[in-house]
């Protein structure tokens, strides 16, 4: 019986890191290739980039344990000054401080769960969704 919970933990681990992998993609993709095009008013052309995440965030947490994922993100036209980060559509006990998202998920919680970083410049901005597989302590 502990050998196939252990398959099944991996079995999940590896499908929540590879939905993960694929949402990423295409978060960066389906953001990218948007650039904002001006013209100035000496009719030069200036491209805006969207900002973008180009971390990963774990894909595991453990109930009763603290969370954490650093965010690292790449925007080639804009002062860091100017970026922000929100969290949005995040399990109640994650939150977002600055670049740091960090929460503990709840005793007796498990399952998957959905959050989403949008990261903005002021001008243009990108979302990266992810997804969290949360355990018992017991599974580690």
């Amino acid at each position: 019986m502990e050998g196939s919970r252990k398959l099944k933990i991996t079995f999940s681990v590896g499908l929540v890191l590879v939905l993960v992998i694929v949402g990423v993609v295409f978060s960066i993709l389906n953001n990218r290739v948007k650039p904002v095009v001006e013209q100035d008013v000496l009719g030069q052309t200036n491209i805006a980039v969207a900002p973008y995440i180009i971390s990963l965030p774990p894909v595991v947490a453990y109930a009763g344990e603290k969370y954490t994922y650093d965010i690292k993100y790449s925007d080639s036209d804009s002062e860091s000054a100017d970026i922000s980060v929100s969290l949005e559509n995040a399990p109640v006990w994650l939150n977002i401080e600055g670049l740091h998202i960090s929460g503990t998920p709840p005793v007796g919680t498990s399952g998957q769960y959905k959050f989403d970083v949008k990261i903005s410049d002021g001008v243009n901005s990108s979302v990266q969704e992810n997804y969290i597989l949360i355990q018992d302590n017991e599974a580690k």
